[in-house]
């Protein structure tokens, strides 16, 4: 998870992508690739500078 949130962090220090008091939703599939990501980010919420919201979306299609 260590090796995880570097990447994230620096990804989103080097585009820019969280500014102080934003919120982030995360489209939450059940797969690795959005599970991690979510994973990942409520991790770095706690001791990230900017403080941010967070919030998981899923949609049952109803297929």
């Amino acid at each position: 998870m260590q090796k995880i949130l570097s990447l994230l962090r620096k990804a989103i220090e080097d585009y820019n992508m969280i500014d102080e008091n934003d919120k982030i939703a995360v489209g939450l599939s059940g797969g690795k690739d959005s599970i991690t990501l979510l994973m990942g980010l409520k991790a770095l919420q706690r001791f990230y500078p900017k403080k941010f919201d967070l919030v998981a979306i899923s949609i049952d299609p109803r297929f």
